[in-house]
């Protein structure tokens, strides 16, 4: 239907145009019987060339320019699915990058939670290793007190000793007598003879 119409179209348009060119000047002619009828006939003339040119142009131009106009929309066709190629595959690439940025947040998580996770054990480590160098420390506080504290009740008992014997030598050099002596040697010699 479209094809018949589009040739009842090209053959109702020529003669068309060719009346319309020609009813101006005849109404020209019509007009003016005695005038000047040289410019009438170069307007008749004028529009008969135009008409000639016109289908010589349809005639002559129309496949090559619907020739043309076919390569130039099949190229642009092509240009279109080339880039919708184009476009489908950077779509994937970034649906791909999105996937690879998926995975990389979730290592990222992963990473961030072990090294918080041996952060937290080292944390413990050293406390716990500060504690036992703490308990270790006070245990030999404690001992260098307990010997601080054995040494200084030895040397207040060797200083008691000393004063009692100063003492006890005063009182005895006060009490001894040259017979009192013989018999505490006579005593002792007896006693280490016994050994």
């Amino acid at each position: 239907m479209t094809g018949r119409f589009d040739r009842w179209t090209r053959q109702a348009f020529v003669p068309a145009a060719v009346a319309i060119a020609f009813w101006n000047p005849v109404q020209a002619l019509a007009a003016d019987p005695g005038g000047n009828w040289r410019q009438t006939y170069d307007t008749v003339m004028m529009w008969v060339n135009f008409i000639i040119l016109v289908a010589l142009l349809v005639k002559f131009l129309r496949q090559p320019l619907r020739n043309f106009l076919d390569k130039q929309r099949d190229a642009v066709k092509d240009t279109l699915d080339r880039l919708e190629a184009e476009k489908s595959r950077i779509k994937e690439e970034i649906q791909a990058l999105k996937g690879v940025l998926e995975e990389r947040k979730e290592k990222a998580t992963d990473l961030h939670q072990r090294i918080v996770a041996q952060g937290e054990n080292e944390r413990r480590h050293i406390i716990e290793t500060a504690r036992q160098e703490a308990e270790r420390r006070f245990v030999k506080a404690r001992q260098l007190i307990d010997a601080r504290y054995r040494e200084a009740c030895q040397a207040l008992r060797n200083e008691m000793v000393d004063a009692a014997i100063d003492l006890a030598m005063q009182e005895f050099s006060k009490h001894m007598t040259p017979a009192l002596e013989q018999s505490l040697t006579d005593r002792f010699l007896k006693t280490v003879a016994d050994r």
